[in-house]
């Protein structure tokens, strides 16, 4: 990059790593606060080979500034609506360019219909016993949903965005515009945030999720906790039995954690939670794998060198003993491994979109069109632009 802007942005960023590696100590209490039993060593830390070791916490400047600019380095993210307002989102274009289109005025996409070809047996509507985790051919929700060939793309519901909602008012929603047509239920999701970033700064990504029918509520929080995933996923469930436009109309049972690097560790520590059946972390900081009782889909590339792979993607995949779980390397030629590597999941998420809407289709819905992203020999994640996957506690093949 070589324009004003995007100096200023590398400028930025340099001064960002740099303060952040005053806190290598700090580091290890976020960890084990968003939900992992041992934090990565200092030698792992790509904090602690900035080469400092004191226990300052990062400028409130740097941070404040960081995410707004990276946002800006990416070309991707959406802008969100004034506060206390409730509008219809921007969503993801077909092409999973990043660029957005505004749903159709009034939003109302309908119930999708049931289509044979993406879903399997299906439970009660509204959620029964979730489903094993090793069998994603059975659906947790009700209604399958239509079959789409592109996974980046928009799903079948126009997005709606409510800021200041969820417990005290702190969290931001992400769900479809209409409702429950057709006896429609949907499935709650919790999301994480990266340290220093909000909601905001995943418009594109978090509006793509809604529109295939999740209700996706965020916390607002700039350092996000597993507690405050599972605060504002438990606030929600409770909204399926109390008056208002969520009552009857969510799949309890069939509920989904996702995040983004420190807020990746918090959604593996979530999904503890027993109404969590699918899990994607985005970068994330290690979780406590082993405690989970859904799919568990690491994402990672290998630019990061902020919140590197051996030292926090692969000891939360190593943990993982129980659910099938999968650890995917998005590759990216002749990069270097530094923080801009780190900030592909802001705004759209880039490639590692279409995965993570693959991942939460085929676990929650049923999808069987899905499965080729993650099974067999030749599965998607496990060729070009994709590299060394790691896959266990499951028959993959």
């Amino acid at each position: 990059m070589s324009d004003p802007g995007s100096v200023q942005v590398r400028c930025a960023i340099s001064c960002f790593v740099l303060a952040l590696a005053a806190c290598s100590a700090d580091m290890r209490a976020v960890v084990q606060e968003a939900g992992s039993h041992a934090a990565p060593s200092s030698g792992s830390s790509p904090r602690a080979a900035a080469g400092a070791n004191a226990a300052a916490p990062a400028p409130d400047g740097a941070a404040s500034v960081l995410p707004r600019l990276a946002q800006a380095a990416a070309g991707r993210g959406g802008t969100m609506p004034s506060t206390g307002t409730s509008v219809t989102s921007p969503a993801v274009n077909a092409a999973g360019s990043g660029a957005v289109a505004m749903a159709a005025a009034g939003g109302g996409a309908g119930a999708p219909a049931v289509d044979a070809g993406s879903g399997g047996k299906a439970s009660a509507a509204g959620g029964g016993a979730a489903p094993p985790a090793s069998e994603p051919g059975i659906a947790c929700v009700g209604k399958s949903l239509p079959a789409i060939a592109d996974y980046a793309a928009v799903g079948p519901f126009a997005p709606h965005i409510e800021t200041n909602t969820g417990p005290g008012g702190s969290y931001t929603m992400f769900r479809p515009n209409e409702l429950g047509a057709d006896g429609f239920v949907h499935p709650p999701a919790t999301w994480g945030n990266g340290v220093t970033t909000t909601p905001d700064q995943y418009t594109a990504l978090l509006s793509t999720v809604a529109s295939h029918g999740f209700v996706v509520i965020a916390s607002n929080s700039t350092a996000v906790t597993a507690e405050e995933l599972k605060t504002g996923l438990d606030w929600l469930l409770m909204q399926n039995d109390a008056a208002g436009v969520f009552q009857g109309k969510l799949a309890v049972k069939c509920a989904a954690a996702i995040g983004y690097s420190m807020g990746g560790g918090a959604a593996v520590g979530a999904a503890s939670h027993p109404n969590v059946i699918a899990t994607v972390a985005l970068h994330g900081l290690q979780g406590p794998a082993a405690q989970l009782s859904g799919p568990l889909l690491l994402i990672t590339s290998t630019n990061d060198g902020f919140v590197t792979k051996s030292g926090f993607v692969q000891p939360t995949y190593d943990g993982s003993s129980k659910v099938p779980t999968i650890m995917a390397t998005l590759n990216v030629p002749g990069a270097t491994a530094d923080f801009a590597g780190h900030l592909i999941p802001l705004g759209d998420a880039g490639e590692e979109r279409a995965p993570l809407i693959a991942w939460l289709r085929l676990f929650v819905y049923g999808d069987q069109a899905a499965k080729p992203w993650f099974y067999g020999a030749d599965c998607k994640l496990c060729k070009e632009p994709w590299t060394d996957i790691q896959r266990k506690n499951g028959e993959w093949n």
